[in-house]
């Protein structure tokens, strides 16, 4: 597949769930306007779109010039990591559950990891002999990083708070 076409898709895919999850946070009054914990969690949420969102636009810049791509998926990875890590905690915090929380941290912020290590080592792909580009490699990680996104804003969107269930 050509990638412009695919980071374009996906930064459409992720712009559209941002919107959603906006509309879906008016519907629980304790995230959009609670707490301050319960509002950074929404926008720890929000996090999960926009960033993906973002790095398929710069992927989309400049295809040809690899230092474009990469400086913004390497940013972005560490944003990325911060904000999963602060999601989970703030799950973690809000709600009675542990162990999706934990799943959040131990997959989500070791995936942005790797976001960032193919960025600024592309070379490791060849190193595995791969059969992709970095910028396929990263497709692919981005795409796992959409999905845990879509289940992040489930989780905080269905999972009662634990002060709705005292």
């Amino acid at each position: 597949m050509d990638q412009t076409a695919f980071y374009g898709v996906v930064s459409a895919i992720n712009f559209t769930l941002l919107g959603l999850w906006w509309v879906a946070v008016k519907d629980r009054v304790d995230l959009a306007s609670g707490t301050a914990s319960f509002r950074r969690m929404a926008y720890f949420v929000s996090l999960q779109f926009v960033v993906p969102a973002t790095i398929a636009l710069f992927a989309q810049v400049a295809p040809d010039v690899a230092e474009v791509w990469r400086s913004a998926f390497a940013l972005a990875g560490l944003v990325g990591i911060a904000g999963t890590l602060m999601l989970a905690y703030e799950m973690s915090v809000q709600t009675d559950a542990k162990i999706l929380p934990a799943v959040f941290a131990v997959i989500g912020a070791p995936l942005y990891l790797l976001v960032i290590v193919v960025a600024l080592w592309p070379g490791i792909v060849g190193d595995l002999e791969l059969q992709l580009t970095p910028i396929e490699v990263e497709g692919f990680l981005l795409t796992i990083v959409v999905f845990l996104g879509v289940q992040a804003a489930w989780f905080v969107h269905m999972t009662p708070s634990k002060t709705d269930q005292a």
